[in-house]
């Protein structure tokens, strides 16, 4: 990922001074896919703090999105808590809706401070059965302590925002010499591309014949806890980070992409599989609603990156950062389809 927003030094220090730390440097990060991140150091010697710039969330959500994370790490998720700014009044409740308690602005962007947490990610090949088992316990913590979180929003990946992503990748480009006043529409895809959304046309008309007649349990979830959102240090996860996908959803969905995200190398891998489940149900048995829909919700996940990934990566210029492969994401719907529900209920053993 770019720096999209500059910062410069003495814009580090102003934003600095709003949360009571001197800063004496400050840093671009190489890291996420969607925001400006940066480590600050701190002239007093007491280390970094990570500042992030929201390149897509306004004011509203930005702040409620540091609300949410001051809610998880009070009940115990592993999760960074957001620094207060100095000058904003806890009690002034209109001052904290408005995103003065924790966000700041720059660029008119907003911006909020985080203490520095080390560690570092997994590649696939280190995950191993104690790796998922840890990371299903600390999803499921997630589960329990944000269902009491008031504020999370409806995800925006639901499948009428995956209908309207692939209906603007099949919007035709204009014939020659006409003009018009709608939007530009998408430019012609490669044939690979176009090929594959054709498929995930297809799948999403028979994954919304199937889908149940009730949305199920809510809670608040991840929605996006890939090995590169969790961070390690001697074997224990020392943080959970970027909830900027969270929302009321599906507990089961949350962990299907999960599941995706960790367990899957050239095929799902059953060891790494049923230890991520059982470490999850070790904190917060699932319901037999949500295991029943365990397989509907998987298939929805699998679609939903196969979608962004293309959206959000391939039609990219290429060079212009973090790239991730829309076709690993095809090849878990078809192992998906290949197992079926009973197929992958006893992949998980729930």
């Amino acid at each position: 990922m770019a720096i999209l927003t500059p910062l410069s030094l003495a814009d580090a220090r102003r934003i600095g001074a709003l949360y009571g730390l001197e800063i004496a440097d400050v840093r671009g990060l190489l890291a996420g896919s969607v925001n400006s991140n940066f480590a600050l150091t701190l002239a007093d010697g007491r280390g970094q703090v990570f500042l992030r710039v929201y390149e897509e969330q306004q004011l509203g959500a930005a702040s409620r999105e540091a609300r949410m994370l001051e809610h998880l790490a009070a009940g115990g998720v592993a999760t960074p808590q957001p620094l207060r700014r100095r000058d904003a009044a806890p009690s002034d409740a209109a001052s904290v809706s408005e995103g003065a308690a924790f966000v700041a602005e720059h660029a008119g962007k907003p911006v909020a401070l985080f203490p520095w947490v080390g560690g570092a990610s997994l590649c696939q090949a280190r995950v191993t059965p104690d790796a998922t088992r840890r990371v299903g316990a600390a999803l499921a913590r997630v589960h329990l302590v944000g269902a009491s979180f008031e504020g999370a929003n409806a995800s925006r990946f639901d499948l009428d925002g995956l209908d309207q992503r692939l209906r603007g990748l099949r919007s035709p480009a204009p014939a020659a010499g006409t003009t018009s006043t709608a939007p530009a529409p998408a430019p012609a895809l490669p044939p690979d591309v176009a090929a594959a959304v054709d498929e995930l046309t297809g799948r999403l008309e028979r994954i919304r014949a199937a889908a149940p007649r009730t949305p199920g349990p809510q809670t608040l979830i991840h929605g996006d806890l890939f090995r590169d959102n969790v961070l390690w240090e001697a074997g224990e996860i020392s943080a959970l980070l970027d909830f900027e996908s969270a929302s009321r959803g599906s507990a089961a969905f949350d962990l299907a992409v999960t599941m995706l995200a960790w367990c899957f190398g050239d095929d799902l891998d059953p060891d790494l599989v049923s230890a991520l489940a059982a470490g999850y149900t070790a904190v917060r048995p699932l319901s037999t609603e949500e295991r029943d829909r365990l397989f509907h919700e998987s298939v929805i996940a699998a679609l939903r990156f196969s979608i962004t990934r293309i959206t959000d990566f391939e039609l990219r210029p290429k060079g212009s950062g973090v790239y991730k492969d829309f076709r690993r994401f095809l090849a878990r719907q078809r192992t998906l389809e290949r197992l079926g529900p009973e197929g992958l209920l006893a992949l998980l053993g729930v």
